[in-house]
């Protein structure tokens, strides 16, 4: 058991009111999706639903709405997640609850900086810092761990890894093992994210790959020591990737059949055409051009509309490729041309993110 799951049952047995022991529960069920542990994070919903599903405490139903949210966001990377904790951060406001406020903002920030709607992702971390208390760690290891993932995408390693620190921090002051896993793996992630991008334009650097390799591998070994089981997949996700950067096509095929199906995966940075392209892509660069052709040939290319822009621009770099091997996939200039505006909207899109994150550039 973690730290934080020991102390929040201990809390639970000394707790002076029913209002106090609803808000500890919420958390403990918060937690509990946040690991994989759903079907009891149901039952604490239901649990505080039949006593406080009448609304006569606000503070509680804020709770219990932020816990439906996580449930929602864990399980399956529901739309319902922004939903409710938008709500809950709405009824935080409304009551001028500074715990609910913090916790919420942080939660619904970190959605918006999923999906890439950065704008709502500053608004929500500025009001989440300004409610969050020095020693609301649950918040403020949250609020930091957005900062580092949008500084990790956009290249700005020092500021990263200084919110990175400041995230640990408050993760190891709450006992929160499930944060300091998230920390791992989202470095890794978004580590990879940045280079993937940088792959279309340039070399990557041999060390900086390995550095990448040691990341992805600590945050598998820490999701299995902890016994993590919530989206567990992108991990194996994000070995495969840097296979594909490495050149070592055979075992990235293997790694992308043995996710191909795993669930569950956000359409804005996953689908099976895209994983068709990769596989199409190593073909080739292993110069099985019949598989290459025939894999290519199932592509819905409409589906990659819906991708990130990242994403997007890593399709385009490797359809451009292939078209210059092999006039049979399409043509050249249409795959150059495409990939020059995705590159363009890239640039522009990491440029407006760092002139917004320019005021959280330090933290000292």
């Amino acid at each position: 058991m973690s730290q934080l799951l020991a102390r929040l049952d201990h809390e639970l047995k000394v707790a002076s009111s029913n209002i106090e022991r609803a808000e500890i529960l919420a958390r403990k069920g918060s937690y509990l999706a946040r690991v994989g542990k759903f079907s009891e994070t149901r039952e604490i919903i239901a649990k505080l639903r039949g006593h406080f599903g009448d609304g006569r405490s606000g503070h509680v139903t804020a709770w219990i709405m932020l816990t439906e949210g996580l449930l929602h966001l864990f399980e399956n990377l529901s739309p319902l997640a922004l939903d409710r904790i938008a709500r809950a951060q709405i009824l935080g406001l409304a009551m001028k609850d500074a715990s609910v406020i913090a916790i919420a903002s942080a939660w619904k920030a970190h959605i918006e900086f999923e999906t890439s709607d950065f704008e709502s992702m500053i608004k929500s971390l500025k009001v989440g810092i300004a409610h969050a208390t020095d020693d609301d760690h649950d918040a403020n290891a949250r609020l930091a761990m957005v900062l580092s993932d949008s500084f990790l995408i956009c290249g700005e390693t020092r500021s990263a890894q200084s919110w990175f620190m400041r995230s640990r921090e408050h993760a190891l002051k709450d006992g929160d093992q499930a944060s300091i896993e998230a920390l791992l793996y989202n470095r890794a992630a978004f580590s990879l994210a940045r280079i993937r991008a940088e792959r279309c334009f340039s070399d990557i650097e041999a060390d900086r790959l390995s550095l990448l390799r040691m990341e992805i591998a600590s945050a598998k070994n820490l999701q299995t020591l902890t016994g993590i089981a919530a989206l567990t997949n992108f991990v194996h996700l994000c070995e495969a990737r840097l296979l594909i950067i490495e050149g070592k096509y055979s075992l990235a095929m293997d790694a992308l059949a043995n996710i191909r199906n795993a669930q569950p995966f956000a359409d804005y940075n996953f689908n099976q055409s895209f994983v068709d392209l990769e596989v199409s892509f190593c073909f080739q660069r292993l110069g099985r051009h019949t598989d290459a052709r025939s894999t290519y040939s199932s592509i819905d290319w409409s589906t990659f509309e819906r991708l990130d822009v990242d994403e997007q621009l890593v399709a385009a770099w490797m359809r451009r490729l292939m078209c210059a091997e092999d006039s049979s996939m399409g043509m050249e200039s249409d795959a150059k041309e495409l990939f020059g505006r995705l590159s363009t909207k890239y640039e522009h899109m990491r440029s407006l993110l760092i002139e917004s994150l320019r005021s959280f550039a330090s933290v000292d």
